[in-house]
C-alpha cells in the first residue's frame, strides 16, 4: 500500500462497500461473488495478502449452513413440511378466528427448527396466501402473518440467523447468548404481529376452513423418517450441544441411505446463492475491518452516541440498511463488529443487547417489498390471482409503510431497553 493512500484506506473501503451494496440493489446481482472479487482488489490496494481475503471466508459457517439447508431441503422436497402445515391448520376446524395467529406460530416454529426465514417464509407465505383465497379472507395480511412468523423464529440456535450470529460473535469473544437473541427476535415479531392483528381486525375473521383433517393423507414412511430425523437433531443439538451443521449431515446421510428423500433434488434445493452471498460479503467486511473501516464507523457513531442512545441508534442503522440489503448477508456481518467496539467503549452497554436490537430491527425492515420478505408476499399474491398495476402499487406502498412502522416500533423498544430482556439470560 502506498504511503499516499494509507490514511485514506478506511474511508475508501467503506465507500467501496456502499458501491457494492448499491450495485446489488440496482442490478439485482449476487453480492457474494462480487464481494469476493472486490475484497481481493481492496486487499491489493491496501497492501494485504490473498490469505487475508480467503481467511475472511468462514468455512465453518459455510459447512454449517449447507448441512442445515440440505437436511431441510429433503423435508421440503418429500412434502413433510407442507403436509405438517396442512394438518395443523386442519386441526383448527371451525375456529377460523385462530388462523391468523396460527400462521404466525406455525411459521415461527418451522423457521426455528432449521429452515430459517427464507425457506420457511417462501413455504408458509405461499401456503397462507392459498389458504386465505380459499377462505375468502384478506390474503396479503394473512401472508404477512406467516412472513412475520418466519422472521420472528429465525434466530434460534438451529436456524440460519442464529448460526450466523454465533459464527460472527465467537471470534469476538462472545458465547452463550443464543437464547437471548432468539427470544429478542421472537418478541419483536410478536409485538408487530399483535399490532397488525388488532389493526386489521383479524380477531373478527369468520370463514369456512377448506382443510379437513379426514381428507388429508397420513404421513408416509419417508415423511415419518424425516420428522424423526428432525426431532433427533433438535434434541441432540440443543440438549447435548452437538455441532448443528455436522449433525445435520449425519441425519441427511441416514435419510439418503434409507431412501427417504431424493438426494439430487435436495442438493438442487440448497440456496447456494444465499450461502455465497453471506460468506462472500463476510470476506469483504473482514478486509474492510483489517483496513480500519469498521473502526472508522464505530468512532463516527460513538462521536454522537451516549450510553442511553447507543442501542436505538444501532437499531435504526440496521433497519435502514436492511431496506436496501440483506440482514444475514450485509447487516449482521457489517454491524456485529461495530457492536463489539461500541460495547467496549461504553461500560454499561451490553454486546448481546446490541446485536439483539440490530437483528430484530433488521428483520423488522425485511417485510418491505424492497426486501426478500415483502417481495415473496407480492409475488405470491400476483401468482394467486390476476392483478392490476394499481393493485400491486397499492400493495407495495402498504408493505413499505408497514416496514417503516415496524422499524420505528423496534427503535422505540430499543430505546426503552426491551432487548435487554430484563437481564433474564445474563
Amino acid at each position: 500500500m502506498s504511503a499516499v493512500l494509507a490514511p485514506y484506506m478506511p474511508a475508501i473501503s467503506l465507500i467501496v462497500l456502499a458501491i457494492v451494496v448499491a450495485i446489488g440493489f440496482i442490478k439485482k446481482v449476487n453480492l457474494g461473488f462480487l464481494s469476493l472479487g472486490v475484497a481481493f482488489l481492496l486487499a491489493l490496494i491496501g497492501g494485504l495478502k490473498a490469505k487475508d481475503v480467503t481467511g475472511g471466508f468462514s468455512s465453518s459457517m459455510f459447512v454449517t449452513l449447507v448441512g442445515v439447508t440440505f437436511l431441510f431441503g429433503m423435508a421440503s422436497q418429500n412434502g413433510t413440511l407442507d403436509l405438517f402445515s396442512k394438518k395443523i391448520v386442519a386441526l383448527v376446524g371451525k375456529r377460523t378466528v385462530l388462523i391468523p395467529v396460527l400462521m404466525f406460530v406455525l411459521s415461527a416454529f418451522i423457521s426455528a427448527i432449521g429452515p430459517g426465514h427464507i425457506a420457511a417464509g417462501i413455504l408458509m407465505t405461499t401456503f397462507a396466501m392459498y389458504l386465505a383465497f380459499e377462505m375468502k379472507i384478506n390474503p396479503w395480511v394473512t401472508a404477512l402473518f406467516a412472513k412475520l412468523g418466519a422472521n420472528a423464529g429465525c434466530a434460534s440456535p438451529l436456524s440460519l440467523t442464529g448460526l450466523l450470529a454465533k459464527e460472527l460473535s465467537e471470534p469476538l469473544g462472545y458465547t452463550g447468548f443464543s437464547a437471548h437473541l432468539f427470544f429478542s427476535t421472537l418478541l419483536s415479531g410478536f409485538v408487530f404481529t399483535l399490532v397488525i392483528y388488532i389493526g386489521s381486525k383479524s380477531y373478527k375473521v369468520k370463514a369456512d376452513n377448506p382443510l379437513k383433517l379426514s381428507e388429508i393423507p397420513a404421513f408416509n414412511r419417508n415423511q415419518k423418517l424425516t420428522m424423526a430425523a428432525i426431532v433427533i437433531m433438535v434434541v441432540c443439538c440443543i440438549g447435548f450441544k452437538l455441532d448443528t451443521g455436522l449433525f445435520a449431515f449425519i441425519m441427511a446421510a441416514i435419510l439418503i441411505l434409507l431412501g427417504a428423500a431424493d438426494e439430487k433434488a435436495a442438493i438442487k434445493g440448497i440456496p447456494w446463492g444465499t450461502l455465497i452471498f453471506i460468506c462472500g460479503v463476510g470476506s469483504l467486511v473482514s478486509v474492510i475491518d483489517k483496513l480500519g473501516g469498521i473502526t472508522m464507523v464505530s468512532e463516527f457513531l460513538q462521536s454522537f452516541m451516549s450510553e442511553k442512545t447507543t442501542v436505538p441508534i444501532l437499531a435504526a442503522t440496521s433497519g435502514i440498511l436492511s431496506w436496501v440489503s440483506s440482514t444475514t448477508g450485509v447487516v449482521m456481518p457489517a454491524l456485529f463488529p461495530v457492536a463489539d467496539q461500541v460495547a467496549q467503549q461504553f461500560a454499561s452497554v451490553n454486546y448481546v443487547e446490541l446485536i439483539s436490537a440490530i437483528t430484530a430491527t433488521s428483520f423488522a425492515a425485511a417485510i418491505s417489498p424492497l426486501s426478500t420478505g415483502g417481495a415473496i408476499i407480492m409475488s405470491s399474491y400476483s401468482a394467486s390471482k390476476e392483478t392490476t398495476n394499481e393493485e400491486m402499487n397499492k400493495l407495495f406502498t402498504n408493505l413499505f409503510l408497514l416496514s417503516v412502522a415496524n422499524v420505528a416500533i423496534n427503535v422505540l423498544m430499543s430505546a426503552l431497553g426491551v432487548f435487554s430482556l430484563g437481564g433474564l439470560f445474563s
